[in-house]
């Protein structure tokens, strides 16, 4: 970010901060002393210009100006401008850290829905101030709520977005409000809302639900501000003397304190900010100091990552142990929600891959969209009580994720943080060793034990813990299970390389290999085994196991052992295993299987498996294509579902029983005759000649365009299927006449290896509304549209990029009944700081000229009102301070016209370029060009309507 500094820019900003020309301005009323003062710094990104700078700073300052007076402050504070910083004085009862973080977001307001369509933006919020208060009924409770009011165009967007997602049947009918990138709610719509306001839920404090009413509706910012004395988030240390205020009396006051014991919270400004999001960044920072990260890895697949973000090293760390992947192209800097952080929590703490309970998530019904990864951590960490329903039937993942609420899971998993060798008496409830040499022996711990980046050697002897064993982000580890020991679960994820035994004295439920990183080794038995890891070489020894399942990619597996099922679901793996197996199922493409052991029953469905049977083996099936089966054992039989299989695998008996597709498989559409005025189209296909059942890929298509939210890539294919969808349709004049709805199935035929398609489709004639019922909708809708009320941020640039449409002029003027004595008609617009020139008679005006002006200030606005063009004065208005010309008089009898912008006396040299926002004393402030055309071309009597 380069910070410009402009030579001589002081000067030229008393226009935006004391005195204006004589005649347009006054003098700035003093201010009083204030006691705290903020020093806010903008980070710029692009070169300026002085005139460019200046609009931007005053846009800048506006902005200010009304989050202070959203916050309370706005009596008895002030903004002043200083070259590229803008020093904001606030009462000394200003909570100072609150406002700071208020003052320096950027502001950028969106409505989406669940894919990423903007239907609302910043301009669509009312400039009124957003209402927030206590739902009815939660007197006694911490939640709040928004009201947000819309202008009248927001107003129809916001009935068109509810429009759109009430009808989805996947979950997906939800508006989500965004704040700088950030989803700060996520409210359901369940029928279409037609509404000038609405009201919205989030995970709101009474401070949070503030700060947000502060900034919606108040503007965005030109350019980021940081405070001078700021400092990086979650950085710096905290003095060691001194406490957290805003911890004090919190509902997570004691995992905060322990929080800030164990340094993963450090504060910044003094305040911990507990009910703030916690940012992705901040997150990983958290995780990294709570693991004794220190080892960078290369960041550069990590799109989207600023040079000097201060977040990099950490990032680079939480790679390095696998929290994170390296192609991840996520915004860091943003907050993280509660699914991201189930995820990243699973993944520091050993939960990734571990089956929770099943049933854990069946009490919520708010999981469906979740990915299946976030499924399973948050199972896992529900199933273990780490995690809470925000309600009893709400998981909550996609509401944001506090700071508070995310150190009290981290301390629910381990409440000890062990760095000395005194630690007996303390891990009993479960902990966190950070200590390179860990010896314990004789114990049952009822919680976890967690050996992060620091540990190099493990002894557990006659321990019995039925939870977690986890060894996370080591370098070079040795384990060692001896004497009677008995653990639950054995999680083995280091950065590099592990060697694990148990002893046959103990016993291990489950052993988990997972992430990424060098090799790991065990030697023992395990009761079930689970390998999630990817790219690693594995070696099992002495194992007798009920279950072992490969859900990883890209390892090398050798298992001296046996185990009653064996599942290969990763791809590419290369698996050895020497002894017996009941089962093997493999579905991962692309794996090396070879089985020592006799197999009763082997399934193939994985596509170019490679596999070797040197046992003896029961019934071989073979569905997946390109596929081999060799060895020196024999099977009874061998029946192949795929082509191009090669079997030299002697067998008692060999069948072939190939896969039909859809061959024969026909759509049948069932849809009314047209869509009626308004209406929607309910469509549904039913099929004929399905021979079998199959799974199969389903989407709709409507007018050629695969619709994206409307497949299912596991459709159930029966002779009863059943598959419907509604379109929705926004009318207008010129709407298209027919619709063309379409629904493709694809089968990726195993037998064949083709890929089988079937298409039909059909057209639906719309029949629109009449062409007066457009005209009165237009008129109704423009009225209420049209308003007076300055609406912009102050800066040139938004009265060039906003106006009404041309259309809208001509609707609303003419519906409006204007009359003129001349040909023309000049509408004077405060709302977007236009005057309108039309050209016509009563009731037929039409749009000629539309020119961005400056009306006047807001505490000398443009009276409106409808009056005449009553003089002309080519020589203009001379002062001791300004000239401005020509001068084109209305409302007779006053000194309100339109004219030039201010000018040094007696030149046409203008110094103010002020124009596109309120500020003169009332006249219209024009530029050169336009002022003339209208001083040479508008008659006197020409009617002048200011609204």
């Amino acid at each position: 970010m380069n910070k410009r500094m402009i030579s001589g820019l002081l000067a030229a900003l008393m226009v935006l901060t004391g005195a204006s020309a004589a005649g347009e301005g006054g003098e700035a009323a003093p201010q009083e002393p204030a006691e705290k003062t903020l020093t806010l710094e903008a980070q710029l990104y692009e070169e300026y210009d002085s005139g460019e700078l200046l609009d931007d700073m005053a846009a800048a300052k506006a902005t200010l100006e009304k989050r202070l007076e959203r916050l309370g402050y706005g009596q008895t504070s002030a903004v002043a401008v200083d070259e590229i910083s803008l020093t904001v004085t606030l009462p000394d009862e200003a909570d100072e850290a609150a406002a700071a973080e208020v003052l320096t977001a950027v502001g950028q307001v969106s409505i989406q829905d669940a894919d990423g369509k903007e239907w609302l933006d910043g301009a669509d919020i009312d400039q009124a101030k957003p209402s927030f208060g206590k739902p009815v009924g939660a007197e006694l409770t911490d939640e709040f709520y928004l009201i947000i009011a819309f202008t009248p165009e927001g107003a129809k967007k916001f009935t068109q977005a509810t429009e759109a997602v009430a009808g989805r049947t996947d979950g997906q009918n939800v508006l989500h409000l965004m704040v700088d990138g950030e989803v700060i709610a996520s409210p359901k719509v369940s029928a279409k809302v037609e509404s000038a306001s609405c009201v919205v839920r989030g995970d709101f404090t009474e401070a949070s639900a503030r700060k947000q009413a502060a900034l919606l509706g108040s503007g965005t910012l030109p350019f980021p501000l940081t405070a001078v004395d700021a400092e990086t988030p979650d950085g710096g240390d905290k003095p060691e003397d001194s406490g957290f205020p805003d911890a004090a009396g919190h509902w997570a006051e004691d995992a905060l304190n322990r929080a800030v014991e164990l340094g993963l919270l450090k504060g910044s400004n003094g305040l911990l900010k507990p009910d703030d999001m916690v940012k992705r960044a901040e997150a990983l920072t958290i995780l990294n100091r709570a693991l004794g990260a220190s080892l960078e890895d290369d960041i550069s697949g990590l799109s989207g990552v600023p040079e000097k973000a201060w977040y990099r090293a950490e990032l680079a760390k939480a790679l390095h142990i696998g929290l994170i992947d390296a192609d991840d192209s996520r915004n860091f800097d943003t907050g993280a929600t509660r699914a991201e952080a189930f995820v990243l929590l699973a993944r520091a703490f050993g939960f990734a891959g571990v089956p929770g309970d099943s049933d854990a998530l069946a009490p919520f019904d708010d999981t469906g969209a979740m990915t299946a990864q976030q499924q399973a951590a948050a199972a896992a960490l529900v199933s273990a009580g780490i995690v809470k329903g925000d309600k009893p039937d709400k998981l909550a993942p996609d509401a944001a994720l506090t700071r508070a609420q995310f150190v009290t899971m981290i301390t629910r998993i381990a409440p000890n943080f062990i760095d000395t060798e005194g630690y007996l008496e303390a891990i009993q409830g479960g902990s966190l060793l950070l200590t390179p040499e860990n010896k314990i022996e004789d114990m049952t711990v009822s919680g976890d034990l967690v050996f992060p980046v620091a540990a190099e050697t493990i002894a557990l002897k006659d321990l019995t813990v039925p939870g977690r064993v986890v060894l996370k982000g080591a370098e070079q580890a040795t384990l060692a299970v001896s004497g009677k020991s008995a653990l639950g679960l054995l999680a083995l994820d280091p950065a590099g390389t592990a060697k694990a035994t148990l002893s046959a004295e103990s016993t291990l439920g489950t052993l988990l290999v997972s992430g990424r990183g060098g090799a790991v080794s065990y030697k023992g038995a395990a009761e079930n085994i689970e390998i999630t890891a990817s790219g690693r070489e594995i070696e099992l020894s002495g194992v007798e196991a009920a279950r072992l399942v490969v859900t990883g990619a890209g390892n090398t597996i050798t298992v001296k052992g046996a185990a009653a099922e064996v599942v290969l679901s990763g791809e590419n793996n290369v698996f050895t295993m020497t002894g017996d197996a009941d089962s093997l199922l493999i579905t991962g493409a692309g794996c090396t299987a070879k089985m020592g052991g006799a197999v009763g029953a082997a399934d193939v469905r994985g596509h170019k498996t490679a596999l070797t049977l040197n046992g003896k083996t029961g019934t071989v099936v073979m569905a997946g294509r390109n596929s081999t089966v060799d060895g020196k054992g024999k099977a009874e039989s061998v029946d192949v579902r795929a082509v191009g299989c090669e079997i030299t695998l002697s067998a008692d008996s060999k069948t072939e029983s190939l896969d039909p597709g859809l061959d024969g498989v026909g759509i049948k559409f069932g849809v009314p005759t047209k869509v009626v005025p308004g209406g929607s189209l309910l469509t549904q296909v039913t099929f004929s000649g399905v021979s079998e059942e199959k799974i199969v890929k389903a989407q709709w298509y409507q007018d050629g365009k695969a619709l994206p939210n409307y497949g299912n890539d596991h459709f159930r294919l029966t002779a009863s299927a059943v598959s419907k969808h509604t379109s929705y349709f926004t009318f207008t004049k010129d709407m298209q006449k027919s619709v063309k709805m379409g629904f493709k199935l694809t089968y990726e035929n195993p037998s064949t290896g083709e890929v089988e398609e079937v298409f039909e489709e059909v057209t639906v004639p719309i029949e629109n509304y009449s062409e007066e019922w457009y005209y009165q909708r237009d008129v109704n809708r423009v009225l209420n549209l049209v308003s007076s009320e300055y609406r912009g941020n102050y800066t040139t640039a938004y009265a060039v990029n906003n106006d009404y449409k041309e259309y809208e002029k001509e609707v609303w003027i003419n519906a409006k009944g204007y009359s003129s004595k001349t040909q023309y008609l000049l509408w004077i617009n405060r709302a977007y700081q236009h005057v309108n020139v039309f050209s016509g008679s009563k009731g037929n005006w039409d749009l000629i000229k539309s020119f961005v002006v400056g009306t006047g200030a807001s505490s000398t606005p443009t009276p409106t009102g409808v009056t005449t063009v009553s003089y002309k004065s080519a020589g203009g208005w001379t002062t001791s301070t300004y000239t401005v010309r020509p001068v084109v008089g209305f409302y007779p009898g006053t000194g309100y016209a339109f004219h030039s912008r201010l000018c040094y006396p007696g030149t046409e040299k203008e110094y103010d370029f002020s124009s596109g926002y309120p500020v003169s004393h009332g006249c219209v402030r024009m530029q050169r060009n336009d002022i003339n055309w209208i001083y040479n071309n508008i008659p006197v009597g020409t009617a002048v309507v200011i609204f």
